[in-house]
């Protein structure tokens, strides 16, 4: 298995003077879930010492993730057995090479644009920029193993995450597997396995990854998931769809209070954890 988790620390404002409890959550994080890939968006800590953190608490050895300097809402560490290499660098998201001996897996990872910061036109830009690289990046390396995961900042079931013309993340595994592709006013637009539409309908909480309650609105989702896993179809057996799921502990770490996100304490989301079966890429 190679298991990846992916947190959105929201370390700004009073949380700032958390850092040092989420730093040792991570730890925590890390070493219940033995996960080989962490990638965090708006972490402010020293990537690099939370290497160092890792590396003298647990057996595995982790090296960051690299970074020009390009993007500065990723960071992440990666256990030390993978190759990896940076292929894509913008101010919101990254894409990577992971190599082993027996397969590449191509992640791409993004911290996409606040919708309460911008209109939605703005955030197709940035979506539609994000899913044409990858698919530059498939053709370049002659590889279809893609994973993209991240704060989308929109919700599954938007517009911009279904569109053809977007990121063009479809629910419905068999569609995916069956039709790879859509064709959509005579173009071709490749498909991605959505999973993370299974959290919406469950009974008790956490939901979704983030809750944000507008009650002054007409419509109110008050639960969103906006951090959101996407797999090509090429990955979709491999995927371990039964250990999909949401973190909300970890250690002593309490990430819900009163059965929202601790957003003053940790952050405002919560942290999405998946994994691949690694025989079968």
């Amino acid at each position: 298995m190679i298991n990846i988790l992916f947190w959105n620390t929201g370390l700004n404002g009073e949380r700032v003077k958390n850092k040092d409890k989420i730093t040792a959550c991570l730890r925590d994080l890390v070493k219940e879930n033995k996960i080989d890939l962490l990638i965090l968006a708006e972490y402010i800590g020293e990537i690099q010492e939370m290497c160092n953190l890792l590396n003298l608490d647990l057996r595995t050895a982790y090296k960051p993730i690299p970074n020009n300097g390009g993007c500065g809402y990723i960071k992440g560490v990666i256990n030390s057995k993978y190759r990896i290499e940076l292929l894509s660098e913008e101010s919101r998201y990254q894409i990577v090479k992971i190599s082993t001996t027996t397969y590449v897996l191509l992640i791409a990872m993004i911290h996409s644009i606040s919708k309460l910061c911008v209109t939605e036109e703005e955030q197709r830009i940035c979506l539609h920029e994000f899913h044409k690289d990858i698919e530059e990046k498939e053709s370049e390396h002659k590889c279809k193993n893609s994973i993209a995961i991240g704060d989308f900042n929109v919700n599954p079931f938007e517009t911009l995450c279904i569109s053809a013309s977007v990121m063009h993340g479809i629910p419905y595994r068999e569609e995916v597997v069956k039709k790879p592709n859509r064709i959509v006013q005579k173009n071709t637009y490749q498909k991605f396995y959505n999973p993370t539409w299974k959290f919406f309908g469950n009974t008790e909480a956490p939901y979704t990854t983030y809750y944000f309650d507008n009650s002054g609105r007409a419509s109110n989702y008050y639960w969103n998931a906006f951090d959101q896993l996407m797999i090509r179809p090429t990955l979709v057996d491999a995927f371990d769809e039964s250990t999909f799921k949401i973190i909300k502990e970890a250690g002593n770490h309490m990430l819900l209070k009163d059965q929202k996100p601790d957003r003053i304490g940790y952050s405002d989301h919560l942290p999405l954890f998946c994994s691949f079966k690694e025989d079968s890429i």
